[in-house]
Formats: C-alpha cells, structure tokens, sequence
C-alpha cells in the first residue's frame, strides 16, 4: 500500500494556461508590479531519480521579480498529494526581488514501480507551468529500509517520542528521504514529518513525534517507506489527565491485531510508580495490564497498555465498561466498547 493515498485528500494541479497580457508589449514599465509577473517555464533536474533522492527544481519568471520577490505557488499535480513534496516546499517558492529565476532542492514520495512520473506544476500571475520527475524504486539488494524503532511507546499529549530508521548501506550524496506515514492518515494521536533524510555516509536517522492527543488515549501505526521497503511501529498518545481507552474494535478472536488498550497517566507526578486495578462491569471480560504483575506503572512511564480478553459466553453486542482505578491516586477513569464479532 502506498501509504500516502489512505484516506488523503486529493488534490489536484488547478488552472489552464491563460495567454499572456497582450498589453504593453513593446512599451512594457521597467519595473512590473508583483500582481503583473507570471511564471514562464518550471523544471527539474535530473528528470529521473532514484526512490529517496533529491533533485533540483528551477522556477523561472517571464521578467524579474519587483521589489519585495514574487511568491510562486507550487503543487504536485497527482491525483493524491505528495506529503513528501509538501513538506520539501511548503507550496511555495520566493523569487528574490530583482532576479528571474529560483532554484530549490525537493524530494517526492518513493516509487514502487518503475517510471513513476511525478508531475509538478508551479504558478503565479494567472499563468501555470508544468513539468515532471520520474522515479524509479530502489534496489532492494542494494538499499533497503532495515528497521524502524521507537524510544518509547507513550507520551503524553505535548510529549515527544523519538523514532529511529535504519537502512541497509550508507546514504549516497545528498542523502537518502525515507518516508514517514501514519494509519489511520487522519489520526490525531501523533504529528510527525512526512520524511526523514538518512545524512549522506550515514545508515541511521531520528525523527520527533509530538503527542496531540489532548482528550483521550489514541493509536496509530507509523510507517517508514522507500519502495517497497516497509518498517512499522505503533505509538501511543495519551490526554495530560488520567485516562483510559479501548484503541480498536473487541472481538472473541482477535486474529493479527489483539484486542487492546491504554491508561494514561498523563503529566501526573508518579516518582513511585503508579499501581493500577483494572476492572470490569461483565462477567467473561478482562483486562491485564502490560506492566508488572502488581500492576504498576513505572515512574518513568505515561501510560501502560493493555489487553481485553473476551469469553465465547460474552454474546456480540455485549456492551462493556472497563474501570481503571489508581490506587492512593486521582478518582478511577471508565471508558465502554461493544463486543464485536
């Protein structure tokens, strides 16, 4: 799956090329205003890269830019947004006051497939120009996404965790782009950069994620990409209060994704630990912490997660409410799901 077009908004390359202002041909002011500058030609250099490489796009004006530079905007003209062209330009590219032309580095998401052609386009003063990159997946035998860690795997909101990527053999000159990706796209539970560059000679990287959940636990899985190359991992966020939450459906069996969820002990001072009595309102539903048999929650820990095991007598449908109390702490915090199956 490429992991930028789940759930994303598509977004379009907007406007036909409108012709050029007739007026003042011969006769034209020595000095346009920013308002009267359009944008003559956009392309790119090299034209085919490999999956993770940067490039260099060159925007050029049809005269110099006035004082103050001209703002040109700058889109991918996919049928989905490239995040990683997105964050490689923000959109938008300014042409100093005086000059014609800018040129800026950028990356686009990996390819996985040969020949991708990643079409870009760049407008301004009612005029947009168009060019292309093509990008090529890499050789796994050469260069691979290796391994994907965490440093933790809760934080509360405001909270940061520090992913590391790993890659097979040094990154070439430039760097290597590997992309970044969450599932589900829309979740609030972490913001995190949709690339991390591997520096040129180097095999690893870190990135920060910063926790956004503000009103209750959430998941999401982070993806990190080049090609075909896939590394996972799952990170939590949790409210600054003490919390709880059931994070995915509740089934009888499971299958690959267990049926879990998380306390949260948000930014609540716990230097002795903090022990936790995990209850249920049903016969038949339980939920283990994942810490120590005592169910304490280290100091150095926001949250802990854990796991609901549902009995074959607990008919689907089953309305549930889970109870976390902790003990000599805050008062118990409660959250409901409904058996699945």
């Amino acid at each position: 799956m490429n992991a930028s077009t789940s759930g994303s908004a598509v977004r379009r390359a907007a406007g036909a090329v409108l012709p050029l202002a007739l007026a003042a041909a011969v006769f034209a002011p020595l000095r346009a205003s920013a308002a009267e500058v359009t944008v003559a030609s956009t392309s790119v250099s090299p034209s085919r890269i490999t999956s993770g490489e940067e490039a260099i796009q060159t925007v050029t004006l049809a005269e110099p830019a006035p004082a103050g530079g001209v703002t040109v905007d700058l889109l991918d003209g996919n049928e989905y947004e490239d995040l990683t062209y997105f964050q490689s330009t923000k959109h938008k590219v300014t042409v100093p006051a005086g000059q014609q032309r800018v040129s800026f580095p950028i990356r686009v998401q990996s390819a996985t497939s040969a020949g991708t052609v990643t079409r870009l386009t760049a407008g301004v003063g009612g005029r947009v120009a168009e060019t292309s990159v093509t990008v090529d997946p890499i050789d796994a035998r050469v260069q691979d996404v290796t391994d994907f860690t965490v440093d933790k795997r809760i934080a509360a909101e405001g909270g940061k965790i520090t992913g590391t990527v790993r890659i097979k053999s040094p990154a070439p000159i430039g760097g290597l782009a590997v992309d970044l990706r969450k599932t589900p796209y829309e979740s609030g539970a972490f913001s995190f950069p949709y690339y991390v560059v591997v520096p040129a000679g180097a095999t690893s990287a870190t990135f920060s994620m910063a926790s956004m959940a503000y009103d209750q636990p959430r998941f999401v899985t982070v993806m990190a990409a080049l090609s075909t190359a896939r590394q996972f991992a799952g990170v939590i966020g949790v409210p600054k209060k003490f919390s709880i939450g059931v994070l995915g459906p509740v089934r009888h069996r499971p299958g690959n994704v267990e049926n879990f969820g998380a306390v949260g002990l948000g930014d609540i001072w716990h230097p002795f630990g903090a022990r936790i009595n995990m209850t249920s309102d049903t016969p038949g539903v339980t939920a283990q912490l994942s810490v120590p048999s005592d169910g304490s929650i280290p100091a150095d820990q926001a949250g802990a997660q854990f796991r609901i095991y549902v009995a074959d007598s607990v008919p689907a449908g089953t309305k549930v409410k889970l109870t976390a109390k902790w003990v000599l702490g805050p008062a118990p915090v409660s959250t409901e799901f409904t058996v699945q199956d």
